[in-house]
C-alpha cells in the first residue's frame, strides 16, 4: 500500500532526476482542486529541503461566477498557512475555449514568475493527466511529438508530480485535514478530456489495471525518439537555411516535415499542430512558380524551390525594396543596392558584360515591359522566370541600361546581342550576401573573378 511517505520520496526522487527545482523563487500554480492543492502540500513540505522560496499563483477565468470568489479564499489561506505568498489574477472577460483559457492562464503565471524573479513554475499534472494527454493526442492523429504528452520540464514549467497518479495526491490532502475545491466542470462530458477520463480510461483499465502508467511510459518513449528526431531535424534545417530562405531540395525527405516545423517554430515561436504541418508539406511539394500559405502565428512563401517564412509582424513575401537609378562613369566605382559596379578596359570582379559601342550607360531596377536590347528582344521577365530569380528578389536585381532606355545587360543573366566596344567591360560585384542565390542563377558564380566567353569568342556571357 503506498503510503504519504512514500509519495513525498517518489516525488523528491523525481525532482532530483530531472532537475526541476533549483534553489529560488518557485511559482505555483493552484486551482484549489485536489491535485494542485497537493502540490503546495507537497512542496511546501520540500521546501526547506530543496531551498525554495514559494509564491503562489492563482487565476480566476470567470467561469464559475459564484464559487471563484471562494476558491480564491481558499488557496489564499492555505498559502499564508504554509507561509507563502499569493497572487491572485482573472480574466477580463470569460475566455471561448479551453485554449484562451490556457492561454490566459500561462500568460499571467509567467507574469507572476517574472515580477518575483522566478525561473520555474510549477503545475499540479500527475500521471493521470499525462494519461489523458496521450489518448487525446492520439485520438486527434498526433505525430510522434503529440505522443510524448507533457514532460517533467518545457519552457520553465515544470511538473513535480507526473511520477504520481490522483490517488496519491488524494492521499496527501486527506493526511493534512485538507478539503480542496470541487469544479462541476470537471465531470462535464461536452470536455473531452473529461470523457476520456470517466468513460475510455476506465474501459482500458479492465484491460490493464495499470494502464495510466503504462501510457506514460509511451510518452517518455516518445519523448526520447522525439528527442532524437528533433536533434537530426534541426542539424537537416541548419544544413539547409542561406540568407534568402530554405533550400527545399537539401532537406532529406524523412527529416523535412520536422525540420520545417522546427523552422516555423524558430520564427514564429508557434508550435504547428498536424494538419497545420500537413498544409506546410503540400505548400514544399511543389518547385514550380512561387505560392504562399497563412498559418498560426507567420506566414510561408515558397518561390521555386525555396521557403521563406515569416512572423505576423513580418511579411516573408514582401518584396525587396529597389534602389535609385544611378549612371555609370569610366573608372568611377557606382554603389547601387549593395553591387558595385564600374565602367573601364581592365579590372576584375566577380561578374563583367561587353560594354555597348556607345551612349551612356545607368544602373537601375526593372520596369514593366523590358526587354534585353538587340535583335533578341528577350523579355527580362521570362529570363528571371527562365533562371527561377524569386518574385521577391527581381525589383532588387540590377539592369544596366543606355541612355535611351534599352536594357543592355540583365547582371547575370544575359547582355543584349548589339554591337560592343572593343576592349571595354562593365564590372559587377555583388554584396556579399547575394553570392549564393547568384550561383544557383547563373551557375557560374563560385566568389572568384569571372570572365565572359567574349573573350573566347563565342560573344555570350559564360554560363
Amino acid at each position: 500500500m503506498t503510503t504519504t511517505r512514500s509519495i513525498r520520496a517518489a516525488v523528491l526522487a523525481f525532482v532530483r532526476a530531472h532537475d526541476l527545482l533549483p534553489p529560488g523563487p518557485l511559482v505555483v500554480a493552484v486551482s484549489g482542486g485536489t491535485d494542485s492543492t497537493a502540490l503546495l502540500l507537497l512542496l511546501a513540505d520540500l521546501a526547506p529541503q530543496l531551498g525554495l522560496d514559494l509564491h503562489v499563483a492563482h487565476f480566476d477565468h470567470r467561469l464559475r461566477p459564484r464559487a471563484s470568489a471562494k476558491d480564491a479564499q481558499f488557496v489564499a489561506d492555505l498559502a499564508q498557512r504554509h507561509g507563502a505568498t499569493v497572487r491572485v489574477g482573472r480574466a477580463a472577460v470569460a475566455p471561448a475555449s479551453e485554449d484562451v483559457a490556457r492561454e490566459l492562464r500561462y500568460a499571467f503565471l509567467r507574469r507572476a514568475a517574472d515580477e518575483v524573479g522566478a525561473s520555474r513554475i510549477a503545475t499540479g499534472h500527475t500521471r493521470d493527466d499525462q494519461a489523458e494527454t496521450v489518448l487525446l493526442h492520439a485520438t486527434r492523429g498526433s505525430g510522434l511529438t503529440g505522443l510524448t504528452g507533457m514532460r517533467p520540464h518545457r519552457d520553465g514549467i515544470v511538473r513535480p508530480l507526473l511520477t504520481i497518479g490522483r490517488p496519491d495526491t488524494i492521499a496527501i490532502c486527506a493526511e493534512a485535514g485538507v478539503a480542496p475545491r470541487e469544479d462541476r466542470s470537471n465531470a462535464d462530458p461536452k470536455y473531452a478530456r473529461n470523457r476520456i477520463r470517466h468513460k475510455v480510461l476506465p474501459e482500458l483499465e479492465r484491460i490493464n489495471p495499470q494502464v495510466r502508467a503504462a501510457l506514460a511510459r509511451v510518452a517518455d518513449a516518445a519523448a526520447a525518439a522525439s528527442a532524437l528526431t528533433e536533434r537530426a531535424a534541426e542539424l537537416a534545417l541548419d544544413a539547409a537555411t542561406t540568407p534568402d530562405g530554405i533550400a527545399l531540395d537539401v532537406l532529406p525527405d524523412a527529416l523535412r516535415s520536422d525540420a520545417l516545423a522546427l523552422a516555423w517554430a524558430r520564427t514564429t515561436g508557434r508550435t504547428l499542430a498536424a494538419k497545420h504541418r500537413g498544409a506546410l508539406a503540400g505548400l514544399t511539394a511543389a518547385r514550380d512558380g512561387s505560392a504562399s500559405l497563412d498559418l498560426p502565428g507567420g506566414r510561408a512563401v515558397r518561390e521555386y524551390a525555396r521557403l521563406r517564412i515569416g512572423a505576423r509582424s513580418q511579411d516573408a513575401g514582401a518584396p525587396v525594396a529597389a534602389a535609385l537609378p544611378a549612371p555609370l562613369a569610366v573608372d568611377e566605382p557606382v554603389e547601387w543596392a549593395g553591387w558595385t559596379f564600374r565602367l573601364g578596359e581592365t579590372g576584375a570582379a566577380v561578374l563583367r558584360a561587353p560594354a555597348p559601342a556607345t551612349g551612356e550607360l545607368q544602373v537601375r531596377s526593372r520596369r514593366p515591359g523590358d526587354r534585353l536590347g538587340g535583335r533578341l528582344r528577350i523579355k527580362v521577365q521570362d529570363l528571371f522566370t527562365d533562371a527561377k530569380v524569386p518574385a521577391r528578389a527581381r525589383a532588387a536585381h540590377p539592369l544596366v541600361v543606355t541612355g535611351g532606355g534599352e536594357v543592355w545587360w540583365v547582371v547575370g543573366l544575359k547582355h543584349a546581342d548589339a554591337a560592343a566596344r572593343p576592349g571595354w567591360w562593365i564590372f559587377a560585384d555583388p554584396p556579399p550576401a547575394q553570392i549564393e542565390a547568384l550561383r544557383r542563377y547563373t551557375g557560374t558564380i563560385d566568389g572568384s573573378d569571372r570572365v565572359t566567353a567574349e573573350e573566347r569568342g563565342h560573344g555570350h556571357e559564360l554560363r
